[in-house]
Formats: C-alpha cells, structure tokens, sequence
C-alpha cells in the first residue's frame, strides 16, 4: 500500500512538471492573446508584470504580425514645419507685354529666387512665408531691365494626404498635387526709357507638384501667377498699373 501511494504521488508531480515545461502550442497562444494573458500561466514562458496589458491589444499584434514587411511601408514622421529655397524662370510668353513708348515689348531672359519658412498645419494645409527676388528682360532691349523684390505670405491646400494613417503605421505619399493662394508686398526698380519705380502689391496663385526623396526631403516644381499692382514698373506710367507675371519654379523643400 505504501509503495502504490508513493507511486501515485510520483505521477502527479510528473504531470505538473510536464505542463510546467511543456511547448507553447498555437491554440493557447491565440487564447491568451485574445482573452488577456493570465499571470501565473504565462510566468514560466515569458517575464510578465502584474499589471497584464488588455487581451485586444495581443490581439491587434498577433493579426499584424508577418502582415507588414520593410518593402511595403515607408515609414513617415509628420513635422511641423519646413524650409524652402530654390529659383525659376519668367515665362514672357504668359506674362504681360511692356509698354516702350506705346510699343509693346515681350520679356525675356528673366529669373526667380526664392526662400520660404512654413508651417504644416494639417495633412491638407500649410502656410509659408517666403522672400522673392525678380529680375526681368526685355526683348529688343538688351540695355533695359527691372528688379523687384518681395515678402508674402501664402496657403497652401494639398489635394490629397502627404500621410496616411493605418492603425500605428504612417506612410508618406510620394506625389503630392497642391494649390497655394496669398499675396506679397515689396518694392521695384526700373532701369530704361520711361521706366519708374516704387512699392507694388502682388496677390498671387499657384499650382504645383510635391515629389518627395525621401521622408523629410523633397522638390515642389510649381507655376506661380502674380498681378504687380503699382505705379508702372515699367509696364505702365500711369497710377494703379497692373501687371500680370508668370513663373515657372523649382525649389528644393525640406522638413523638420
């Protein structure tokens, strides 16, 4: 009697020590995950507090997992704001003749430099502040140029998301279509035969496209369309004058 008892208790410690140490098998792990994993269950397997994290949360990790490859997500930090900076040419062809003594003159050879500090406000809108230096020519008139320079302000609105949230994981879009609409203010010199000079306003619009390197770093190349209101420029003699510029630009933009 002695020894079946003694065998008998032998076979019950053999059994708990077979589940203590026993493999982590699929049914269970799926359980736990879905249910919360139970402490003392779990303590032989895998550090856990006292504290157990919701069943959901194992859940979400466990259908994620093996879902999600290096390839298939570029991870996107939004920021908050960028700089710019970059340059472009005056498009003659759609910009306002000039006025030589009743003649009507085309611009040429001219050029764009720009700098800009903004502000992402939204994954649809930002804002920016930027300073522009303009020169421009004059066809036929190889002696007869003009500057301008200006600061504005401008809004910005993406056509579609530069992020794309799906549950933790951000994804940056490559190509970005945007309009922008605002207005600058600044000065100009007129170097030629009835030229004058003086301070302008200058409300534009722009039309663009966002093509990013890589998550922070990327080029807009945009059409820009300004009205100069002022008093002449060149263009004009009379008070109130108003010219229509257009650009073409390129500039480099990077986040931080």
């Amino acid at each position: 009697m002695k020894k079946i008892s003694l065998l008998g208790l032998f076979c019950l410690v053999f059994a708990d020590l077979n589940n203590a140490y026993a493999g982590y098998n699929d049914e269970l792990f799926r359980n736990e995950v879905s249910e919360g994993v139970d402490v003392y269950t779990a303590r032989t397997n895998v550090d856990v507090k006292e504290d157990v994290a919701p069943g959901e949360l194992g859940l979400e990790v466990y259908q994620t997992l093996g879902n999600v490859s290096d390839d298939s997500f570029g991870i996107y930090i939004p920021t908050t704001m960028y700089v710019r900076a970059g340059g472009g040419l005056n498009l003659g062809v759609a910009s306002d003749k000039a006025n030589f003594s009743g003649q009507a003159v085309e611009l040429s050879g001219g050029w764009s430099a720009q700098m800009g500090l903004g502000w992402n406000l939204s994954s649809y809108v930002r804002t920016e502040l930027d300073f522009q230096t303009q020169s421009f020519g004059f066809s036929g008139y190889p002696d007869a140029q003009a500057t301008a320079r200006s600061i504005a302000g401008t809004l910005y609105f993406d056509f579609a998301r530069r992020y794309i949230i799906t549950g933790d994981v951000v994804r940056r879009r490559t190509l970005v279509p945007f309009m922008g609409l605002g207005a600058g203010v600044g000065n100009y010199k007129f170097e030629g035969p009835g030229g004058t000079g003086g301070g302008f306003v200058a409300p534009r619009a722009i039309l663009g496209l966002n093509i990013m390197f890589n998550s922070l770093t990327g080029v807009d190349l945009s059409y820009q369309y300004q009205m100069f209101c002022g008093n002449g420029f060149g263009w004009y003699a009379g008070k109130g004058g108003v010219q229509s510029l257009s650009n073409i630009m390129l500039t480099l933009r990077t986040n931080f």
